[in-house]
């Protein structure tokens, strides 16, 4: 009769025990504290880009801003080019009315010395009998003087007239040789102002180049910026959901856990009534959860738990005992069980409180793992120090260590943890069992 009282505690322990396990298992579906951390990694990029983005405006402003200046000084020398153009076709003009009057005074000049050459050759050919012919052509001498310097006069006014027409001559051509320097000037003017505005259009073109950088540059940043705003949404949704089950769920297994402690109680106080009568039935009992031999308490003389297996942390359940108090730093962790040493780390220094994991053990630190057969488990992690090795064989309340706060530890305690073929379970259940 006893045996049967105690297979059903045992089957309701078990019951307990599966229906925390299922609350958890979801964790290994989706991972609350990485989509966390995603979240706040995308939220640091973001902040990242956004201050790239700022400098990028900024600098893509004042390049535009560069660039209207240089567009301006390229359409004030076009305009001044364009004025040189002006100057040098008035110039041109003038130069060719000179020019023109040069070539006509040039034919004046000419042709008054064909005239005299062709009357210096009739005298010539005459012996100047044409002169003697005129002057002794007199009808009296007074006839005769006024014949006489009519001859002469003729030679002088050619000779004054070819004079007069030299002189206009050199005027004009001093003139044009004026206008040609003024020319000369206004053209040497314009290759400068050429010069000048190829330097700036390539300084513009530069600058143009370096506004569509920028430009896609901007582009790119925000179009990065937009994409994980996008993810960041997606992984906040996927995390408000998990966390809605996860309390869900959280509420139906307390919910559970207290059905099946009422259960318990019943079952225990019937079985303290129970006279001890035979348990020849106990070799067909069903344990769920397998011990091999007596639970030890991991840290003797500390009992105070900080956290519960049942605790919720807004992303899941807490997944082992937190036992600490404000004298545990330092204290003796034991063997809960005889097993195996299977994994084991001593090599974190981070021993103190700390916000955030430093990445040591996996987020455990210093730890011990051991191996108690039949597919259980028990980890201690956070510790400051370790006294075994892997492979090493202990037995139920062996020290294995000393309690400390390395890994992810915001203050000095003991992560007990326990786990039935791979699944976390409440290790309350071994304490009460």
């Amino acid at each position: 009769m006893a045996g049967k009282k105690h297979k059903i505690l045992v089957s309701i322990t078990a019951l307990f025990a599966a229906l925390i396990m299922a609350a958890s298992q979801n964790t290994f579906a989706f991972d609350a504290d990485e989509t966390s951390n995603q979240i706040s990694e995308i939220e640091q990029q973001n902040s990242e880009y956004k201050q790239q983005l700022e400098e990028t405006k900024a600098t893509l402003k004042e390049k535009q801003e560069y660039s209207k200046k240089l567009q301006k000084q390229i359409l004030d020398l076009s305009k001044k080019i364009q004025n040189s153009n002006k100057k040098i076709s008035k110039l041109n003009a003038t130069i060719k009315a000179k020019q023109a009057k040069i070539d006509k005074k040039l034919d004046a000049i000419q042709d008054r010395l064909n005239l005299l050459r062709n009357r210096l050759r009739t005298i010539q050919k005459t012996s100047d009998v044409s002169s003697l012919e005129i002057i002794l052509g007199a009808k009296n001498f007074s006839d005769l003087i006024d014949k006489a310097e009519l001859v002469k006069s003729l030679s002088s006014y050619d000779e004054k007239l070819i004079k007069k027409l030299q002189t206009e001559m050199d005027t004009i051509s001093k003139e044009q040789k004026q206008l040609k320097s003024d020319k000369a000037s206004v053209e040497k003017e314009k290759r400068s102002l050429e010069k000048n505005k190829e330097k700036i259009n390539t300084l513009s073109q530069e600058n143009t180049k370096i506004i569509e950088q920028l430009t896609e540059t901007a582009e790119n940043t925000e179009d990065t910026i937009k994409k994980n705003q996008e993810q960041q949404k997606e992984l906040i949704a996927a995390l408000e959901k998990y966390n809605e089950e996860m309390a869900e769920k959280a509420r139906l297994a307390a919910q559970r856990a207290k059905e099946l402690a009422e259960q318990k109680a019943a079952q225990q106080a019937a079985q303290n009534k129970n006279d001890n009568n035979n348990d020849s039935n106990n070799d067909d009992d069903t344990i769920v959860i397998k011990s091999d031999g007596s639970f030890v308490w991991p840290c003797p003389g500390h009992t105070y738990l900080t956290s519960t297996f049942e605790e919720w942390r807004g992303s899941s359940n807490h997944g082992a005992l937190d036992i600490a108090d404000g004298s545990v730093y330092g204290a003796k962790v034991v063997a809960c069980y005889d097993g195996t040493v299977f994994s084991a780390n001593s090599g974190c220094p981070h021993d103190y409180g700390k916000n955030s994991s430093c990445g040591c053990g996996g987020g455990y630190g210093n730890y011990v793992m051991i191996d108690h057969g039949n597919g259980k488990i028990s980890i201690y992690g956070h510790l400051s120090g370790v006294t075994v090795s892997i492979g090493d064989r202990v037995v139920a309340g062996q020290l294995i260590g000393y309690v400390g706060s390395t890994g992810y530890s915001t203050g000095p305690h003991l992560h007990f943890e326990m786990q039935q073929d791979g699944i976390k379970y409440n290790p309350m259940i071994e304490f009460n069992s």
